[in-house]
C-alpha cells in the first residue's frame, strides 16, 4: 500500500502545534479532515477548506460554502504530491486556523498502518 508521510502544524503559533501522520494514498480529503480532527482532539465544530495547488476542496452545505468537486471523492493520490510538496488547511474561517501540510515522505509498497500518529506536540 502507498503511504504518505505528512506533518501538519499550526500556522502563527508559539510554541508550536504539530503532528506528524501516515495517511494512505486512497484516504479521501474528506477521510484527512476527520483524521486532523482526532489527532487534534477537536469535534469537527467549524467549517474547513484545504488548499491545494491553486484550487479550494472541502464539504459544500446548502445556503453556505459551495465547492466544485465532492471531497469524499478526492484522495490524496490524486494530487501526484513529491516528497517536500505543501497544502493547507484552514479549520474555523472565523478564528482563521491556517495549516501548513508538508509532504515529508512517500512509501510506494508499504505494510506500515495508516492512518497513524507518528509524533507531535503541543
Amino acid at each position: 500500500m502507498k503511504i504518505y508521510v505528512i506533518k501538519i502544524a499550526v500556522h502563527g503559533v508559539s510554541p508550536m502545534v504539530w503532528r506528524r501522520l501516515r495517511i494512505a494514498a486512497d484516504t479521501s480529503l474528506a477521510a484527512l479532515h476527520f483524521i486532523f480532527q482526532i489527532v487534534q482532539g477537536w469535534g469537527d465544530d467549524h467549517l474547513h477548506q484545504f488548499h491545494i495547488y491553486g484550487k479550494d476542496y472541502g464539504i459544500s452545505y446548502e445556503g453556505g460554502i459551495g465547492f466544485v468537486d465532492n471531497p469524499f471523492r478526492v484522495v490524496i493520490d490524486d494530487f501526484a504530491f513529491d516528497a517536500g510538496d505543501r497544502f493547507t488547511y484552514e479549520y474555523n474561517f472565523f478564528e482563521d486556523w491556517l495549516h501548513d501540510i508538508r509532504v515529508e515522505a512517500i512509501y510506494e509498497n508499504s505494510t506500515l498502518k495508516a492512518p497513524f500518529c507518528i509524533s507531535g506536540h503541543g
